[in-house]
Order: C-alpha cells, then structure tokens, then sequence
C-alpha cells in the first residue's frame, strides 16, 4: 500500500450546460461527489475530488471552458492509485474520458455500489481483487 497516492472521485459534473443555467444540477452534482469524499475520509482513505477543486467555477470563471478543467483534473487522474465512480458516470463526457485513461493507466476503477470494496482493497486487505 505504501506506493498508493489517492482514489479519483468521477462523476457527472455538468448539467444541460457549463454555466450558470445549470447551476442547480450542478450544485446536486457537487454535492454527490462531495458526499463520496466525506466517506472516503472517514474510511482515512485520500482521495481527489474534481467537483471539489473547481466547484463552480463555470460561475467564477464563466471564460473558462470545460476543455481547461478537462485537461487540469487528467493532468491529476494520472498521479491516483484508484477511481471511484459515482452514480451516472457513464452518461458523463468526462467521468467516460476519466474511465478510459484510469484502464489505460491499468488502475483499478471501482462503482460508487463497491465503496466497500474499494476501502478494502485501499487498505491491503483485498490485495486479489483488484476492482477491475
């Protein structure tokens, strides 16, 4: 476990729209992602949470598109141990983009339905199953 970083937090982030139109799905987007990193910190396992880092910033930044934090949370994707995907991520453009690159890199991708399982595996003690 000592080489392990951190889990990925993926999920929907967008609603009909990057801005301010879909801010209540949005805000319903971040507070999912949110509650998936309270649990992953009370299991003390770290984690990165995208929706966190950048929680509505298509209101602060309205100039800046989503291809910028696309490419800012791969750059991140890239230096996690694992990937947590939330609920509805397959309709996500880019919780789909986050899956593809996490089985590139070969890291284990666990669903929302698996939390257990993915605190386990963090924590060494289901080393055969490795989420895949």
């Amino acid at each position: 476990m000592s080489d392990r970083t951190f889990v990925y937090i993926a999920g929907p982030y967008t609603g009909p729209t990057h801005d301010a139109h879909s801010y209540p799905a949005i805000d319903t987007n971040i507070a999912r992602a949110r509650y998936a990193a309270a649990r992953l910190a009370n299991a003390r396992v770290p984690y990165f949470c995208p929706h966190l880092n950048s929680a509505h910033f298509e209101v602060i930044t309205p100039d800046v598109g989503p291809t910028f934090w696309y490419g800012l949370d791969m750059t991140i994707l890239r230096f996690s141990s694992a990937l947590l995907l939330l609920f509805g991520w397959e309709a996500s453009k880019g919780a789909c983009m986050e899956r593809d690159e996490a089985l590139k890199l070969g890291l284990p991708c666990f669903d929302i339905g698996r939390f257990d399982d993915l605190v386990s595996w963090w924590k060494g003690e289901k080393e055969e199953n490795d989420g895949r």
